[in-house]
């Protein structure tokens, strides 16, 4: 597993080789950022700004069920401000998108505001993706839903197309359900944060979910606490057995 990572953080470490800020220059947010998004939604988004002026990247919200991919524009304003607008697709299909305004801090990070396209507030705090919480392996977990318990087992590794995003794969079993199969996203923040996207497929029907938690104890124990597409919270406590 360490070689694993390893491996994992000289990829990223070529991926956010550019520097947000350099000292004599004008201000560019040119590099790879992991953006904490707040306001009447929450999430985690990996964003990348091209030196074509272009941004794209992923993330996952609360309030949405699946993985988003973002692509749109930035540029700056004459006050060395970053302006930034983009579209989302989640699981495939155009879901909204935002636009938003940042600052630009020389530690490294930038401070921006603005609203998604029904004009509901949103505040973005970025920052280069640094020391992740490595969740490769196989975990074994009990999901509490509705009172019942299912165990789930997963497999997690580190996704080949994004920095910060591990792919899931699993088995489910239940009482009510029997046997089903599973399939995910997690984002990994360096404060060890997480944001998870997790679908579960019973025979023809496939319930998503959205979660947040935490992974602690040398990443070899997580938490997650969130809802479904049906409204039913749920919880996640899983350990990594690799």
């Amino acid at each position: 597993m360490k070689r694993s990572f390893l491996v994992w953080a000289l990829f990223l470490g070529a991926w956010v080789g550019q520097p947000a800020i350099s000292h004599g220059l004008a201000p560019s947010p040119v590099g790879t950022w992991e953006v904490s998004i707040l306001g009447f939604d929450t999430g985690t988004s990996i964003m990348t700004f091209s030196n074509d002026f272009t941004v794209t990247g992923c993330g996952i919200m609360r309030h949405q069920f699946g993985f988003f991919t973002l692509a749109g524009n930035w540029s700056l304003d004459a006050h060395g401000g970053v302006i930034v607008s983009y579209l989302l697709s989640t699981n495939g299909v155009g879901s909204g998108g935002a636009s938003f305004t940042a600052r630009l801090l020389h530690s490294g990070r930038f401070r921006g505001s603005g609203h998604d396209d029904n004009g509901k507030l949103l505040h973005f705090k970025g920052e280069q993706p640094s020391n992740l919480p490595d969740l490769t392996g196989s975990w074994t977990a009990v999901v509490k839903r509705r009172g019942k318990t299912l165990l789930e087992t997963y497999d997690i590794t580190a996704s080949t197309n994004f920095p910060a995003v591990f792919d899931v794969t699993g088995n489910g079993s239940s009482e009510t359900a029997g046997s089903y199969t599973l399939t995910g996203t997690i984002i990994a923040t360096p404060n060890n944060k997480l944001n998870a996207s997790i679908d579960r497929t019973f025979g023809a029907e496939t319930q998503h979910s959205s979660l947040a938690g935490r992974v602690k104890h040398k990443d070899s124990d997580m938490r997650l606490k969130g809802r479904d597409d049906t409204n039913v919270h749920l919880s996640i406590k899983a350990v990594n057995g690799s």
